[in-house]
C-alpha cells in the first residue's frame, strides 16, 4: 500500500512512519509532511484533512469505531508497549492496584 497523503508525525515518534514501512513493506510519500508536539493533535489534523498520521489503536479506537477516523492502512505490531512506572512495587489494596491490574487485564 502507497500513502500519499501528508504524513503527520508527533514528537515522541518521529520514527513511527518509517517503522510503518520497515515493517509493512509500503510506501510512503516523500513529499509533504508535518511534526506535531503532540499525537492528540496530529489526530485533530487528521480529522481536518490535513493528512494521516500513526497512532495506537487504545487512543484511536473510539474515533475509528464513531467513523471521525478509519484506518486505511490497519494496524500493525509494532514492539511498542506503556510501561506504568512506580517507586516501590504495587501491592494489592494499594491505592494505584485498580490501574495496575486494568493495564494488565488490557493486555498493555
Amino acid at each position: 500500500m502507497r500513502v500519499g497523503a501528508p504524513l503527520l508525525h508527533s514528537r515522541n515518534r518521529l520514527d513511527a512512519w518509517q517503522t510503518w514501512h520497515r515493517l509493512t513493506g509500503g510506501s510512503v510519500s516523500d513529499g509533504r509532511a508535518q511534526v506535531f508536539d503532540h499525537f492528540y493533535f496530529s489526530l485533530q489534523a487528521a480529522v481536518a484533512g490535513i493528512g494521516v498520521p500513526i497512532g495506537p489503536w487504545l487512543l484511536v479506537r473510539d474515533d475509528i469505531a464513531s467513523g471521525i477516523l478509519c484506518a486505511p492502512c490497519g494496524f500493525i505490531e509494532d514492539g511498542s508497549r506503556y510501561e506504568l512506572l512506580a517507586p516501590r512495587p504495587i501491592e494489592p489494596g494499594h491505592p494505584h492496584a485498580p490501574l495496575l491490574n486494568w493495564l494488565r487485564a488490557s493486555g498493555l
